[in-house]
């Protein structure tokens, strides 16, 4: 947060700055009108070093720069001591004027980008503590932790079955090493909506990492291991025939591995041991 506000206050400062920059060619411009055509051409060179500037970096702003500094440096040494001419003090201007813009405006843009990064950044680690996924739209693991006891409690209670299952990309390093990063983060985004959008309204899905850091989605159902079985192999054909399907995703061989284990107190005696049990069971879907 502290980052933040002084990334906030570097921002307003670039920004006066830029005003009084503004404000010093104005006058500059106003008070040497009867070269206004000159005027006019130096400033559209200054536009488009400041324009290299924003879209290349600062390294090829400079670079530009430098070889702006360097042309007219030559013509006023050229016309001082070839033409005799009398060296006007708005040339001189016109040789740094440029630079200060191009160096303003590189300094604010890298300024908001960071802004952005920790805004980003802020807004991600807000989701993380919510137990909230931001690219898939789906709760995390800590949300399934805290809601399996909940669904644990309810099956000692009322006597209802209780399972989860682990979903999961098949061979997925592989499947990733074919896609771009865009079609890797469609993937994602295609298989969490499809599963969010297969089950019933009180099976709530989760998005999970897995070993390694693997994606996977987790599933808690109010059913035993026979009903949840039968719920995950239908979502199962049904994902790999809408992946079929999409425009982008159709032409790779893309499936998933499921893993369902039903909960049995006298087995499992804690939520993680819940939750390792259906990835332990999701090694042997191949």
């Amino acid at each position: 947060m502290r980052r933040n506000e002084n990334y906030s206050l570097n921002t307003d400062i670039y920004i006066i700055l830029l005003l009084v920059c503004s404000i010093m060619t104005a006058i500059f411009v106003g008070i040497s009108s009867n070269l206004m055509i000159l005027n006019c051409v130096f400033l559209a060179i200054t536009c488009f070093l400041v324009l290299i500037t924003y879209f290349l970096g600062l390294l090829a702003g400079l670079i530009f720069n430098l070889l702006f500094v360097f042309i007219q440096g030559s013509y006023v040494l050229y016309a001082d001591v070839v033409l005799g001419k009398e060296l006007d003090l708005w040339l001189i201007v016109w040789i740094f004027l440029p630079l200060i813009w191009s160096l303003l405006v590189s300094f604010m843009t890298r300024n908001l980008q960071k802004l952005q990064e920790e805004n980003l950044s802020l807004r991600e680690s807000n989701a993380r503590n919510l137990g909230y996924n931001s690219e898939t739209d789906l709760r995390t693991m800590r949300s399934y932790r805290q809601d399996a006891e909940v669904f644990i409690e309810t099956h000692k209670r009322f006597d209802i079955p209780v399972s989860t299952g682990i979903i999961s990309i098949r061979y997925f390093h592989q499947i990733m090493n074919i896609l771009t990063e865009e079609q890797q983060h469609h993937l994602i985004k295609r298989l969490s909506d499809i599963l969010s959008e297969s089950f019933r309204n009180n099976d709530i899905v989760y998005s999970i990492d897995g070993v390694g850091g693997v994606p996977q989605w987790g599933v808690l159902l109010f059913a035993d291991y026979d009903g949840a079985m039968v719920a995950m192999d239908r979502i199962k054909q049904r994902v790999t025939t809408l992946l079929r399907e999409d425009k982008e995703l159709g032409k790779y061989d893309i499936q998933i591995s499921i893993g369902v284990v039903e909960y049995n107190e006298d087995k499992i005696k804690s939520v993680s041991q819940f939750i390792d049990s259906a990835q332990h069971v999701l090694q042997y879907d191949v």
